[in-house]
């Protein structure tokens, strides 16, 4: 895996609303400020599985999440826990069909979440080929940014270029800045 402590996503912030069993006939997802992400086979990396701490502040709100996730050949999976260890999230693509037991928000479907994901962790040529025609992809080793025009769609900071490492997400149109750090495999928060 060539990014850091994954991205839980913008699901942190957004813990208000949990919607019942959800499925997607696409695995393609509408990003906030516009543009589309196509879902990248779960295959394009190695197989991993994480936990980390995801600080999020969604329109001057703080959140703490644990999220757990694993990406293997027959896709990702993964879980949104309160510091307790409450689920308050699970989301999962086979490859083919992303589906949720719980949603965070209204706006942010399965394949929306798992989205940001792959733009934050996926390799660039993969993220790429997810990307709608009308948006592109800036990298460097300390930094990922999603563009359309030159309008910031997301923006994804690494304190370091090698793994595990933290991340801070920023999805202006939200707003939405989410904080993360690797946890040990594990290790639980008070």
């Amino acid at each position: 895996m060539k990014r850091g402590s994954g991205i839980a996503l913008v699901c942190a912030g957004l813990l208000s609303a949990c919607g019942a069993l959800n499925r997607l006939d696409s695995s393609c997802a509408e990003l906030p400020g516009g543009g589309s992400y196509c879902l990248q086979p779960s295959t394009d990396l190695a197989p991993f599985d994480l936990q980390q701490k995801v600080e999020s502040t969604l329109q001057g709100r703080r959140e703490t999440l644990i999220v757990e996730f694993e990406s293997d050949a027959k896709g990702l999976r993964f879980a949104g826990l309160t510091p307790f260890g409450q689920k308050l999230l699970q989301v999962s693509y086979d490859n083919h069909v992303a589906t949720a037991q719980t949603l965070p928000d209204a706006r942010l479907s399965p394949t929306m979440l798992l989205a940001l994901l792959q733009m934050a962790l996926w390799p660039a040529d993969s993220v790429r080929r997810g990307l709608a025609p009308t948006l592109r992809l800036e990298e460097d080793a300390r930094q990922r940014r999603v563009l359309r025009a030159d309008r910031l769609l997301l923006s994804i900071d690494y304190s370091a270029a090698s793994t595990p490492n933290r991340m801070h997400v920023l999805v202006p149109s939200l707003p939405l800045e989410l904080d993360i750090s690797p946890l040990p495999p594990g290790a639980t928060e008070p």
